[in-house]
Order: C-alpha cells, then structure tokens, then sequence
C-alpha cells in the first residue's frame, strides 16, 4: 500500500496535548518517532475553530469568507468545486472515511465536501458523551475496557481498508473523546496506539497527522471553542513525513493547503494565513488575520480590534492597538508603554494598518434582510445537547 496516503486527524486536539509539542504527561512513542523522522508544523492553523467549518478549508482549499456562504447551514451541493476527494479519485485512489457515526448528523451536513458517491463511510460507535454538545450526567468513569474495544473497531476497519486492492486515500477523524475515556486530552496514549497500527499497515511516508481545531482549554475563562480565534483554539498540530527535507517548520500555515502538502509534498509559505469563526453574516464572527509573528483580530458584534505580537506574547496578554490602559485599582489611565516593556513599540502602527488592510480587503457583511434573520436565528437556535434530549424523549413516548 506504498502509493496509499492516510490522513489521522482528531477532534479538539490541541499541540499541547502531544510529547511532540511539549506535553510532560503522555507517553506517545509512535508520534514522536514520525515527528523525529518527518516534517512537524510548530505554527500550523485552522481555517475555523469549528468542526465542518475546518473540513471544508481543508478539502477546498477555501477560506470561509471565500465559499460565499452567510450562514452555517446545511450545505447541498459543492459541484462547483473541486475537492481533495475528487482530486484524488481523479487519481484512481479510493477513498475511505472512518469517524464515529454522529458526525453524519453533526459536521457531514454542514460540509458535504468528501467527494462522489464512490466514498465509502465507515461509520462507527466510537464518541463518549462529554462537553457542551451533550447532555449527560457527571463524573463519567474511565473504563479500559470499553476503550479497548473502541480502539479494536478501529483498528479492524483500518485493517479492511488496507486489504483492498489498488491505491487508498483513508481519513480517519477521531471525535473529542474516545469511548472508554473521560475528558478532552484523555486519549492520548489511544491515539498513539492507533498511529502504530496504521505504521504497520500503510508505513510512515504516508501518515499525515492533524486535527481539525483545539480548544479554549480555560483560557480567558473558556474551556469550549468555535466561538473565538485566540491560539489554543485555532493553532493545531501537523506531523508531516519530510517535506523538502525540512525538519521543523516554523512560519505560519494553513490547514487550507492541506491538499498541496499532502498530494504535492510542499511545504507551502504564503504572505499570511487566516481564521474565521463564522461566515459572513453571522453575528459572532470573529476573524484572525496571522501574518510573520503578528496576530490581528477583528470582532464584529463589538467592533473592536487586537493585535498580539505571538512571539512575544503567545499567551495573546496584551493588545498592542491600545496605548493606554485603565487601572482599575488607582483609577487612573496611563500610557501602556511607560509600564509594559515591549521592544518593538515601533512597529505597531504599521504591522496595524498592514493587517487591517488585509481585513478591509477580505471582509463583507450581508444585507440587512441577511444580518437581522442571522441575528434572530442566533437568538432562537437550542443547543445540541438539548435537541437531543428532545428527540430521545419523543421516542420514548412513540
């Protein structure tokens, strides 16, 4: 299977939660010696800190802003473009699709961008109920077994797949948490395992490792995401074989060239690279413009701006576009850069008028018919755990 080419990608996983990035906890052998041997992304970034969002950038290659979509809606027909499915198919691969079963409900509509009726789904049983997307009761308990056997389905349809005849393009998409497991970062030593199977089966010039977006992970007081465009939410891994004979890649990327590092085997370098986390007429969007060690925001409910200098600043502290600052202990105003050392003051105003260009450039809003029902629609819509709920009782009545 030497011409195959797989991609592993997991819901939420931040970098922080891989050996490969830092982390102290995990032991995760078979990332790391990919890591070793390959090509990793230190600054890689999501289109979109939410799921079918971030599918669609990264089979499309298309920003959000540039799918001429004003809402996050269902999503019929992508005829009009080309995606990594239908490229690949167009290269004699057959393409395969493992994920846990509910993403058909809660991202495959909402994208719809896997190519022909020729992709084959393999839907399985492998989500545990945790987070904000479900509604379920407290303290769930680790089971080892169980977690055993979601790793087992796995591995057995990973198996099915490698034994097929001609050239594969396999995607696996792991959710938040796997089944058997308690919490966002609980599965990592899973997540190993399941790389040394697909080692076995596929070998290492062709694994590509990535997730779709992270999380807040309590910063700022937020643990959820899709919502914001701060670091721990949109910067994700990517564990590449060597591209161009690079070892670590160190500038700004987007998951929207995804396609051209898998297929074309580049290390792609563009001016900037961008992440939104609503389309155009929603009324939460918040959009992040990263360009060398700069990050620019724009917030469209409040209309206010920041910028973060992310080399100096990656925990994203302080926002360099306000001069003065408040203290709300004093109760007195004074100048940001009497009290803040920072050595590149004089770069501010530029960096800013070159970022918020690009923001004019890129940005649209709806029509006011648009705006508004986005507004209301915003305002009316339940969350998912509690149309669940709803829909669980109505068959217990039936």
């Amino acid at each position: 299977m030497n011409d195959s080419i797989v991609l592993l990608s997991k819901d939420i996983l931040m970098p922080g939660y891989l050996p490969t990035y830092g982390n102290k906890f995990w032991k995760t052998p078979n990332i790391d010696e990919l890591a070793a041997k390959g090509t990793v992304f230190y600054r890689h970034y999501t289109a979109a800190p939410s799921t079918a969002m971030a599918f669609t950038s990264m089979f499309t290659k298309k920003y959000p802003y540039q799918l001429d979509r004003r809402n996050y809606i269902h999503v019929d027909d992508l005829s009009d473009t080309e995606t990594l499915f239908d490229e690949l198919e167009k290269q004699g691969y057959e393409n395969h699709v493992v994920w846990s079963k509910n993403y058909l409900t809660v991202a495959l509509p909402f994208s719809n961008c896997y190519g022909s009726d020729k992709t084959i789904f393999h839907n399985l049983d492998l989500n545990q109920v945790v987070g904000p997307h479900f509604n379920h009761d407290a303290n769930i308990v680790r089971n080892d077994e169980t977690a055993r056997k979601t790793v087992d389905s796995i591995l057995t349809t990973i198996d099915e797949v490698a034994n097929r005849n001609g050239k594969v393009f396999l995607w696996i998409h792991l959710p938040h948490v796997l089944l058997g497991r308690t919490s966002y970062g609980d599965d990592m030593d899973l997540f190993d395992d399941i790389v040394e199977h697909l080692r076995h089966k596929f070998g290492d010039e062709n694994i590509f490792i990535t997730a779709d977006h992270g999380n807040m992970n309590g910063i700022r007081g937020k643990f959820g995401y899709g919502f914001d465009v701060y670091e721990s939410a949109i910067r994700i891994p990517l564990i590449t074989p060597k591209l161009e004979n690079v070892k670590n890649v160190e500038f700004p990327t987007s998951n929207c060239r995804l396609r051209d590092i898998m297929i074309n085997r580049v290390v792609p370098k563009d001016e900037y690279v961008i992440s939104d986390c609503a389309y155009y007429a929603q009324p939460n969007r918040k959009l992040a413009i990263i360009k060398d060690d700069f990050k620019y925001i724009y917030n469209k409910a409040s209309q206010t701006e920041e910028l973060y200098d992310l080399v100096y600043d990656p925990n994203e502290t302080v926002n360099l576009i306000s001069k003065n600052h408040f203290d709300t202990d004093r109760r007195v105003s004074y100048h940001k850069c009497d009290i803040y050392f920072y050595p590149r003051w004089n770069q501010v105003d530029s960096v800013y008028i070159q970022l918020k260009r690009i923001k004019d450039e890129i940005w649209r809003v709806g029509t006011w018919k648009e705006e508004v029902l986005s507004r209301w629609k915003q305002k009316l819509s339940i969350p998912y755990h509690k149309i669940q709920r709803r829909i669980a009782l109505i068959k217990e009545k039936r």
